[in-house]
């Protein structure tokens, strides 16, 4: 009679058993599948990430730019992609601090963009600041002027440069690519190269105009090339100016009422192909 090897019997039927349970795992899905990341558009120069999906998940990337609080009735909603952040007439605000190490200190030129929708502030609204440099209006700032109405939004860019004779450098346009009260991508750049402020309206340049360092005693004008912000920098607000909170606002100055999202900051001006990607990549996966 033969004998059973029980050993080898085992050990079949638990490849079996095994072979079969892998067989009915369900992969992963992809979740760009059919879309593009849009943080692998110019990815070795994008420093700093914030998808605000609440308070603890709203940085993902920044050297340097650690979350630190929620003020007043700020909130987290529904967004173009996952959450975004939501702000108020009254009392709003998320703030970041910025260590010594962060990779702004660094740049010479740069680009930022971002999903806003907003109705007119009434006002001149704070979205993103930057702190630093100019006592009153910190080193980088992209914000709503106080032109905004139904029609269209009043944006404004302002950055600090600290080297030259002209340190604030600022571009302003109201234009209806800057749709009032829906999702719009903008995007505020500043080129070293060719000395010049653009902003961007879903992935179209709407303004651009060129910088200059100040007179010189011949009364040329010499462009305002790579800049250099002022060190001081400590922290990040979105959604307010600092002086709101500390109790030295004035009377046009207003708290974001909007909401913000997928906010990308590159430490180099993308050139025009490369923000309409950004916005076409964009475009693949919102809500």
């Amino acid at each position: 009679m033969k004998k059973i090897n029980f050993i080898s019997v085992f050990a079949v039927a638990a490849l079996l058993l095994s072979v079969s349970f892998t067989s009915c795992k369900t992969a992963e899905p992809d979740p760009y599948a059919g879309k593009t990341n849009p943080s692998t558009i110019a990815a070795s120069n994008l420093v700093a990430y914030f998808p605000f999906e609440s308070e603890t998940a709203s940085i993902e990337l920044g050297t340097g730019v650690t979350y630190s609080k929620k003020g007043g009735a700020a909130s987290f909603v529904t967004g173009r992609r996952g959450n975004a952040y939501k702000g108020a007439t009254t009392q709003a605000y998320l703030e970041y601090t910025v260590a010594s190490t962060n990779l702004f200190k660094s740049m010479t030129e740069f680009t930022m963009g971002a999903w806003i929708k907003t109705p007119a502030a009434g006002g001149a609204a704070d979205i993103f600041q930057l702190n630093g440099g100019d006592s009153f209006m910190g080193n980088l700032v992209l914000m709503l002027e106080g032109g905004s109405n139904a029609d269209s939004l009043d944006m404004k860019g302002y950055l600090f440069n600290s080297t030259t004779e002209w340190k604030g450098q600022d571009i302003r346009k109201q234009n209806k690519a800057f749709l009032s009260d829906k999702w719009v991508h903008v995007v505020y750049s500043y080129n070293k190269t060719t000395s010049t402020e653009t902003l961007y309206a879903n992935g179209l340049p709407v303004a651009t105009s060129k910088r200059f360092a100040g007179p010189e005693a011949a009364g040329a004008q010499p462009a305002l090339g790579a800049i250099t912000f002022g060190t001081d920098m400590t922290k990040i607000l979105i959604g307010s100016w600092p002086q709101q909170l500390d109790g030295t606002g004035q009377d046009w100055m207003r708290f974001y009422p909007g909401l913000l999202d997928e906010l990308r900051i590159y430490n180099k001006a993308l050139t025009d192909a490369e923000v309409k990607a950004l916005y076409d990549a964009e475009i693949t996966v919102i809500n």
